[in-house]
């Protein structure tokens, strides 16, 4: 495993950790406002599935242009595309 492998594997697994962290935390109805966000933007994604694809084979392959240690750069490129696909709430993203 790569130096750059080694050092993004628990950058990634903080964040998840941290995201579930938040979520567990929050009061309830908190928790209902974001899992209804999450659903609500879901659906809209999937009922336009056509441009929600070509945003994602565009983006992916930003992340994939990445050289193959740049993880640090790919984690960047997949928190932009889940920025750009489910908005940029700051309330509901880390």
């Amino acid at each position: 495993m790569s130096k750059s492998k080694l050092i993004a594997a628990p950058i990634f697994g903080a964040a998840i950790g941290g995201a579930f962290l938040n979520f567990f935390n929050m009061p309830k109805e908190d928790k209902g406002t974001f899992l209804s966000y999450l659903r609500k933007k879901t659906h809209d994604l999937l009922d336009d599935a056509e441009t929600t694809v070509v945003k994602v084979e565009r983006l992916m392959e930003e992340v994939r242009a990445k050289g193959e240690g740049e993880w640090v750069d790919k984690l960047y490129g997949l928190k932009k595309m889940f920025s750009e696909l489910y908005g940029s709430e700051k309330r509901y993203l880390l």
